[in-house]
């Protein structure tokens, strides 16, 4: 998970509404945000929060303006309800994911506020949540997201959350197509929408309370790459055709067998993202090489805090988990997929002149046990060295990427923040999840100050009001630090690191996993411009 501390959007065309107090609608003591696009009438939590679901941000991405770039929405003084979610942005059917299960949109550019008390005052921090779904799947409407409960707990706090474009509409590049000219921004038109997003909000969120000179981004995996099946399922040769398909036709053909979409298929090109920027020539928007953009200074003025969780893998490994799969066995295919892994990223070091990389990977392979309990015995009885090759993964992937954000922002002169987040599930969960451990995403529900997962077996309530409170005084701050646990500035000679440990106990560790870090660190920037080599 990475955040961003007053992050804002600067046009020749930004202005800021005046800020409202708080604004009741006389019928039914609805609170009303008065905003450049409309008034727009929310509804009260039990806990006191005001909620207000559903604005739009942008033009509906409809019509001649599907496959471009966001506009900007309309001025107006009608009245409009926001107490309900809007439909999830158009994407292939998922089974765990829970936006993809119900009603779907290409009208999907709106936005969602909880605000505890709706007058402006001057600091008060705006945290703006950027849902994941490696750019192929997701929505603002998972439960993990409810925003009630972190402005429920810090009053001060305006929190939203942003839908925006994903899978085939969102992400997926057109320049082979004829007439695909006309549409140069699709490879990643979901981040020009979050960007039009952020836009809303700095002329917008005063009429909620927040202080648009102190918005924090913040936002989890978001990982995934541009769609290249679309073609394929469909049978269309030009935008022509591409753009004549119903809403039902293009979901179709995401659902069908030619158009679905893989872990591999969905991640390959833009998937890096929620890590590092892609240095392919086609997503003009982003730096060659966004590290030595970092480290150049390009966000020296903002600060950053940016962590890892300890098994992001295996949540993977739960994806391709199969007890019916008697003959390749029920982590069989996860098994080969993490191994081969681990042989692409040492190839890759090898064949560009970096075989000293490939020897680190060994090297740190060799010293790891990564079996945290008789349950991770059991599966690496059946699978050797299965968590493992896990790690390696989990370090080039995610760790390692962080560490060189956090690290280069420092050099630049920037605030940089690392944290590392270990408690996850307990060992007696079922077949299936008791090896998930501290996986992919499982930190989000703390980050919220949300026990929606408590059913899993790992919400701990004081583990996630610490957590929570390192996320809000960051935002309020700059600085993530909570009683007990004093977080220094990440640098390369201490890397201090907060540290959530696996039974919940929250401190500040340097240099945590040392040995791997001054293994791999050294060659993973070799590792990463190298990284789609075949």
């Amino acid at each position: 998970m990475t955040m961003i501390k007053n992050f804002c959007i600067i046009t020749s065309a930004v202005f800021l509404l005046a800020g409202c107090e708080k604004n009741v609608s006389p019928q039914d003591n609805s609170p009303v945000a008065m905003c450049q696009n409309g008034k727009f009438v929310g509804y009260v939590e039990s806990n006191g929060v005001f909620v207000f679901k559903g604005i739009p941000y942008a033009k509906a991405p409809v019509g001649k303006l599907r496959w471009k770039t966001p506009q900007e929405v309309e001025a107006s003084d009608e009245t409009f309800e926001a107490k309900k979610f809007k439909p999830a942005a158009i994407q292939s059917y998922d089974e765990g994911e829970i936006s993809s299960h119900g009603e779907m949109s290409e009208d999907c550019l709106n936005l969602n506020v909880w605000t505890a008390d709706m007058t402006y005052r001057e600091g008060r921090p705006v945290m703006v949540w950027i849902h994941g779904g490696s750019y192929g799947w997701g929505g603002v409407m998972d439960p993990l997201y409810d925003g009630k409960y972190l402005p429920g707990t810090y009053r001060d706090v305006v929190l939203v959350t942003i839908a925006y474009r994903v899978n085939a509409l969102g992400f997926i590049d057109f320049k082979n197509v004829p007439g695909g000219e006309d549409f140069p921004d699709t490879p990643y038109l979901g981040i020009l929408d979050q960007i039009q997003a952020l836009k809303w909000i700095q002329k917008n969120i005063k009429a909620f309370g927040g202080d648009p000179g102190n918005v924090t981004i913040f936002g989890e995996s978001a990982g995934g790459g541009s769609v290249s099946a679309l073609l394929a399922a469909t049978g269309c040769s030009t935008m022509d055709q591409l753009m004549a398909l119903s809403e039902k036709e293009i979901l179709d053909a995401l659902n069908s067998d030619i158009g679905e979409v893989s872990i591999e298929g969905i991640s390959s090109r833009v998937g890096d993202f929620c890590n590092y920027p892609l240095r392919d020539d086609i997503y003009s928007i982003l730096p060659l090489d966004g590290f030595e953009a970092l480290r150049d200074g390009a966000s020296a003025d903002v600060d950053l805090m940016v962590g890892t969780v300890a098994d992001e893998l295996r949540y993977h490994a739960h994806l391709q988990f199969n007890p019916e799969d008697r003959e390749e066995g029920p982590l069989g295919n996860y098994y080969e997929w993490i191994q081969a892994r681990m042989e692409k990223a040492k190839s890759i070091l090898t064949v560009t002149g970096c075989p000293e990389g490939a020897d680190a990977i060994d090297e740190c392979f060799e010293g790891l046990d990564c079996n945290y309990d008789r349950i991770d015995k059991e599966w690496d009885e059946l699978y050797p060295d299965i968590w493992n090759y896990t790690e390696i993964s989990n370090e080039y992937t995610f760790r390692m990427p962080a560490i060189t954000m956090a690290q280069n922002h420092t050099e630049a002169g920037g605030k940089s923040y690392m944290y590392y987040f270990a408690k996850g599930l307990d060992a007696d969960a079922e077949p299936g999840q008791n090896f998930l451990k501290a996986c992919h995403a499982c930190e989000v529900t703390y980050a919220f100050n949300n026990s929606v997962t408590a059913e899993w077996g790992h919400h701990d309530p004081d583990l996630t009001l610490k957590f929570s409170n390192a996320f809000v005084n960051f935002a309020r701050t700059g600085n993530p630090s909570i009683p007990g646990a004093v977080c220094p500035q990440y640098d390369a000679k201490n890397r201090s690191t907060l540290y959530m440990d696996r039974d919940g106990n929250v401190s500040v560790v340097n240099n945590p996993l040392g040995r791997q870090t001054e293994l791999l660190l050294p060659t993973y920037k070799q590792y990463f411009l190298n990284r789609h080599i075949d």
